[in-house]
């Protein structure tokens, strides 16, 4: 191949205009530098029956969360045992001036899995119950003895 004045006019003018680009690109990127800034990551939450936690929101904002019920822990009360035992459903609430109650469950047909609290999400985690011991005599165990672990969403 033979390069002629017609074929070398049209690299360059195909070229030229990437090149120029590519520059700029790379002496913005210099001046600038990196971006710094990381997308918000999920913040894990654990409240003790009972207790209210205050979670950090963007910007500053906080959000006052109640672990207020245990509707069902998911163990089995039989003394014999079960073949399945079910899920767990915790009421929480939204402390602050319009408090609403949710109910929340890993089984979307007892409660919802996660629920939208100030603009930001709340899933279900776990729920950590102390073991049923003989001496209860399948009474209800007291609220602070359990611990909710729960996912918000910045």
């Amino acid at each position: 191949m033979t390069l002629n004045s017609p074929t070398l006019a049209n690299v360059t003018m195909i070229a030229a205009p990437t090149l120029m680009f590519l520059a700029a690109s790379t002496v913005l990127l210099l001046i600038t530098g990196p971006s710094k800034a990381q997308a918000p990551q999920p913040q894990r939450v654990e409240i003790r029956g009972g207790e209210t936690v205050e979670v950090q929101g963007p910007g500053g904002r906080v959000m006052k969360l109640r672990f207020s019920k245990v509707v069902a822990d998911g163990q089995c009360a039989s003394p014999r045992g079960c073949t399945r035992t079910g899920s767990p459903v915790v009421e929480i609430e939204a402390v602050g001036a319009h408090a609403p109650t949710f109910r929340l469950s890993p089984a979307a047909h007892l409660g919802a899995p996660f629920v939208p609290v100030q603009g930001r999400f709340v899933a279900f985690g776990e729920l950590v119950s102390p073991p049923r011991e003989l001496s209860t005599a399948n009474r209800a165990m007291p609220l602070d003895s359990y611990v909710l672990r729960l996912t918000v969403t910045p």
